[in-house]
């Protein structure tokens, strides 16, 4: 990603291990960082939902868990251009899946 021009922290590096979602997750709203996880039960867990609710964090997560690094680096890539526009252009807090094709889909945070 860094090759593709991407300015990349890794949460490891910025927040102590264990540090709760909801505190990591605000602190990447409020440097309008756009957060990519490859967390695939993100959209169905209802705290981690409410914790990016009340981030206003850009999330993207990608749902394939059987992907290597190699196939997830490929999708991001190809993906960053619609991550910076979505996180000017969209309203947040926001929670998009995708797949190994690229595919966004918009996951409703309330329910």
């Amino acid at each position: 990603m860094h090759d593709a021009g991407a300015k990349v922290e890794h949460a490891g590096g910025a927040f102590p291990f264990g540090t709760a979602d909801e505190v990591w997750l605000k602190a990447c709203g409020d440097r309008h960082w756009i957060v990519l996880t490859r967390d695939q039960r993100i959209r169905r867990r209802v705290l981690e939902r409410l914790a990016i609710q009340q981030s206003g964090a850009a999330v993207s997560a990608l749902t394939a868990g059987e992907a290597t690094v190699s196939e997830t680096a490929n999708v991001v890539t190809r993906l960053l251009v619609k991550f910076a526009h979505m996180a000017v252009s969209e309203p947040k807090p926001f929670l998009y899946t995708f797949g190994r094709a690229g595919r966004l889909s918009r996951v409703r945070l309330s329910r």
